[in-house]
């Protein structure tokens, strides 16, 4: 979610016109407006642009420009954002729409630094093979009064509401099969603060099936005859935003409350966020976040490249989750490397890295240190197993899951790897339980939270009708924190009772879960 500027009058003539379409890759375009665009087959096939008329920038001086494009999908899915003069790279954040989201407007918020803007794109955002078809109705320009848009934002924290028992299905009459990964329950009241984060990506069903992932990676052919290293273009950095909320939550035998107690929007996707050493730390696809505490002011924070809030590193790519080791170090999960980073704060440096083995996974790159995939990105369809996950052992090593394989790992202190479970396609966010041997993560396609069996494989504990259950956080022995992406929602779910003990609405956070870390209170 871009932070929240202030539109001032229409400009006019606007910075984009329907009237300069440009049509690519054989797109089929009717009207001159509204435009109806029926895109090629192609995902992320560019469909039409529109150039920047450049002297409408010139005219504002430094203030930014609010881009408003009304648009309409009729089938699949489209995405609009703003791209550099070549083409090459996007340089503001993309919105993307379905038919279910009906007549809606994209905001673009124009800044001109760098390369700077060139031009409007309405591109093919499917998965499906097939063209998508939207009605852009049309284009207006609108002057903000704002110089910069903050790269986070404080927002009003607003009411979480618990969804009504009714609404609920699949929760109490779950198939609720095992309890052994903890103890008693304790009857007083529980409370934990919870750090969870939000994105502006929307779901694309046909990509978060178990058949779809399964296929996916299975193409033998897939790491062949891959393009030089040096070729690779570099990752997308604006595609999507997000969010960061600090929550409060009790639990008692009769209830649960969820209170919001910060929010924070940013323009760039925050993945995960935890405590490390009292530090909050926020991971982004391709940077962390370094804060004192949780309650650091964010609206001077400036993430951009060399700024001292910000760690970087060449495999800083595709990152996913971050978990503290001890009150210093940290460690990373990034699927552009296919790697396990550690990462020490005070010295701002990775001081380890593992990649997934070539004798299991196979090979796509010999990869040093110094080679940078931020800027020659590994993209998911060339990666040997989209590593989404690690979390540390507490004895030098960690567990790692991939999404093709579906496979549940372990790295030793000495970096030899055991492969514990395969085929849990799809599979998120794997962790050590909290009595120390038992291994806990989300099948993400089947709404289930899962365990490692001892003698290999997996089996379900929980059951909910999530069809994308994006992460799971044990709270206490009996209790867990599920994300459901799908319904952008968490439940808090009760081993020793088999029923749900509350789920609560994020959609006033206006984007979807994604993953969690639990803060314990008392």
């Amino acid at each position: 979610m871009l932070a929240r500027l202030d539109l001032l009058e229409e400009v006019l003539p606007g910075a984009f016109a329907l009237t300069d379409a440009v049509i690519h890759n054989q797109s089929v375009v009717i009207g001159s407006g509204p435009l109806d665009i029926t895109t090629s087959r192609d995902q992320w096939a560019y469909a039409v642009s529109f150039p920047l008329r450049s002297e409408v920038c010139r005219s504002a001086g430094d203030e930014l420009l609010c881009v408003t494009v009304e648009a309409e999908v009729k089938s699949g899915r489209i995405g609009i954002g703003c791209v550099a003069p070549d083409y090459s790279t996007y340089v503001t954040t993309e919105g993307d729409r379905t038919p279910e989201d009906g007549n809606s407007v994209f905001n673009v918020v124009i800044e001109r630094s760098g390369d700077g803007c060139g031009w409007l794109v309405v591109r093919n955002t499917t998965a499906s093979g097939s063209p998508s078809r939207a009605i852009i109705r049309s284009i207006r320009t609108f002057r903000t009064g704002a110089t910069r848009v903050p790269d986070l934002m404080e927002v009003e924290a607003p009411r979480i509401p618990e969804v009504p028992r009714g609404a609920v299905v699949g929760s109490e009459n779950c198939n609720h099969h095992d309890t052994s990964l903890g103890g008693l329950g304790n009857a007083k009241t529980r409370r934990f603060q919870l750090l969870l984060t939000h994105t502006s990506r929307s779901w694309d069903w046909t990509r978060c099936s178990r058949d779809f992932i399964a296929q996916r990676g299975a193409d033998p052919n897939r790491l062949r005859n891959l393009p030089p290293f040096e070729e690779l273009p570099a990752c997308p950095s604006h595609l999507y935003s997000g969010g960061l909320s600090v929550l409060e939550v009790a639990v008692d035998e009769r209830a649960a409350n969820v209170v919001a107690h910060r929010c924070i929007d940013s323009r760039f996707k925050i993945q995960h966020a935890t405590l490390v050493g009292g530090r909050l730390v926020m991971c982004f696809e391709h940077f962390l976040a370094v804060l004192p505490t949780t309650d650091e002011g964010v609206e001077d924070i400036d993430l951009r490249p060399g700024s001292h809030w910000r760690i970087d590193d060449p495999w800083f790519s595709g990152l996913h989750t971050v978990f503290p080791v001890d009150d210093d170090v940290c460690i990373v999960s990034s699927s552009g490397a296919d790697a396990v980073l550690w990462v020490d704060l005070r010295s701002r440096k990775v001081i380890r890295r593992w990649r997934l083995p070539a004798e299991i996974y196979g090979f796509n790159y010999d990869l040093t240190p110094s080679m940078s995939i931020v800027d020659h990105y590994i993209h998911n369809d060339i990666q040997l197993g989209h590593l989404n996950c690690a979390y540390p052992d507490g004895q030098g090593g960690c567990y790692v899951s991939t999404l093709f394989q579906g496979d549940i790992g372990h790295v030793d202190q000495d970096g030899r790897y055991s492969l514990l479970a395969r085929d849990q396609f799809g599979c998120h966010g794997v962790r050590v339980a909290q009595n120390g041997r038992d291994v806990y993560f989300a099948d993400s396609c089947g709404g289930r939270l899962m365990k490692l069996e001892p003698g290999g494989g997996a089996s379900e504990i929980w059951s909910t009708d999530s069809r994308w259950l994006h992460d799971a956080e044990q709270v206490d022995p009996e209790l867990y924190l599920l994300c459901l992406g799908d319904k952008n929602a968490i439940a808090l779910v009760d081993l020793s009772t088999g029923k749900e003990r509350g789920r609560f609405a994020l959609d006033c956070r206006g984007a979807n879960v994604q993953f969690a870390s639990i803060v314990q209170l008392d």
